[in-house]
């Protein structure tokens, strides 16, 4: 990847979102249209392409699409042909700042002839293996692509390809599914007497499924963290580092014009110059803060069981939806004295998670969220409540069903509320809800504060 310091923070936040996006888009046409489109929205790309390794022939070949006629398919494919076949000879990205006016070997005569202006190339990777590509062009000389968006792009692709190839399982899991029950069926019109045994299997097949694209989601999210910290913190400590020579040199400045013909004008100088190395100092201490949140709840180095602390999760995991609160939703925490909790801590914050992003989706406008803990006896409650639309009584029972959403078509997967009761059951605790239509949704998380409960 390139310079870390060419990602700016609200770049990274971006991929960040991007990333959990994705992440939900389990059909993977579907997603190679969603991964197509936010390429070329985020680099505000004239035209592009996404190729991926086909199985039989072994060759990229053309999986999506934008802004390209079907009469000039053919020719748009041609003219990205040596830049893709450089990108996977070498796997490595290739950017063409200024055509004609680049001197590198990717510029061919054909590109100049069609008067593309910029391209950028990159590789689509899964466990190092170069499985395609994302390339996008563009004719407008106010819009030539340079190194950051380069960096980006890079980022970009890394989350790209394992949304893909989350999506992939999940496609294959499905048609295993939809064979089995075909199975399931013909068997049990034979052998009525062990439907029992079939319905078990079954279960256990849906389990599976489940524990899989949990796993999956976890490992796209713990590469995401780690990517986003490594990018900030290397910049952030040279930006730290200058902004403390700034600000000592500055003490040392007003000190040596003191008294002196030019003190007038120099000290209001050099009073702006501190007030604008505070205010990077101050900004250095927010993204860190954020750095630390994002890892706090991914918890990357601690994926066995152990005690954590629920309250410093939760607080972890509200500041990463502040995206979701700010000017219209009051979190407020009532917080009690707790134990800690023998739990596996990256999990539990992923299960608080998706309440809270629940509980901002079901709010229209403004509204409050609160978060009570308590302990009871040998277990802790944590309850998280909203004032949302609420939920249907004849859809209670069915929330945590595996697919079961009421979101609509298109928004969400119907997955989150299904995994958290996983996590919950597998931690020896329980989940329960209530709720009332226009007045809100109370989840309650009950967890055990000792190994086995």
């Amino acid at each position: 990847m390139k310079d870390p310091s060419s990602i700016s923070s609200a770049r990274l936040l971006t991929l960040y979102q991007v990333g959990r996006k994705i992440n939900t888009q389990l059909d993977p046409d579907r997603l190679l249209d969603e991964i197509m489109d936010l390429a070329i929205g985020l680099l505000e790309a004239e035209k592009g392409l996404i190729l991926w390794r086909d199985s039989t022939s072994d060759e990229l070949v053309v999986k999506t699409a934008r802004h390209i006629d079907k009469k000039n398919m053919d020719d748009v494919v041609a003219l990205s042909r040596s830049t893709v076949k450089k990108v996977e000879q070498n796997a490595t990205p290739v950017l063409l700042k200024n055509i004609p006016d680049s001197d590198v070997d990717d510029v061919t005569s054909s590109i100049v002839q069609h008067r593309i202006k910029s391209v950028i190339c990159v590789p689509l990777k899964c466990r190092n293996d170069l499985v395609g590509v994302i390339y996008l062009d563009t004719t407008r000389e106010e819009q030539l692509f340079k190194e950051e968006d380069l960096a980006f792009m890079e980022g970009f692709a890394n989350l790209a390809a394992v949304a893909i190839e989350n999506a992939k399982s999940y496609r294959e899991i499905e048609d295993l599914n939809v064979n089995l029950e075909r199975k399931v069926q013909e068997r049990t019109e034979e052998l009525a007497g062990k439907n029992d045994d079939l319905n078990i299997a079954y279960e256990d097949l849906k389990n599976a499924q489940m524990q899989l694209i949990r796993a999956e989601k976890m490992a796209s999210l713990g590469q995401l963290v780690a990517g986003i910290a490594h990018e900030i913190n290397t910049p952030l400590g040279v930006i730290s580092g200058n902004t403390n020579y700034f600000t000592k040199g500055f003490e040392k400045l007003r000190t040596q014009i003191a008294g002196s013909e030019i003190q007038g004008a120099a000290t209001d100088i050099v009073e702006t110059l501190e007030t604008m190395a505070r205010s990077s100092a101050d900004a250095c201490e927010r993204i860190s803060g954020i750095v630390k949140s994002l890892k706090d709840f991914a918890r990357l180095d601690e994926g066995g069981f152990q005690d954590a602390d629920l309250h410093e999760g939760l607080d972890n995991t509200l500041a990463l939806i502040t995206h979701l609160t700010t000017d219209r939703i009051d979190v407020v925490r009532e917080y009690g004295d707790l134990p800690a909790v023998w739990c596996r801590a990256n999990q539990i914050n992923q299960a608080f998670m998706s309440v809270l992003v629940n509980a901002c989706q079901s709010i229209e406008g403004t509204g409050v969220i609160t978060v009570k803990t308590r302990a009871e006896g040998n277990r802790v409650r944590v309850s998280i409540a909203d004032t949302g639309v609420g939920i249907p009584s004849e859809n209670l029972k069915k929330i945590f069903d595996p697919g079961f959403t009421t979101k609509g078509v298109g928004v969400g997967t119907g997955l989150s509320l299904s995994i958290v009761y996983n996590v919950v059951e597998e931690h020896g605790g329980e989940i329960d809800v209530e709720s009332r239509v226009d007045k809100g949704t109370t989840f309650h998380l009950y967890l055990p504060t000792t190994a086995g409960g």
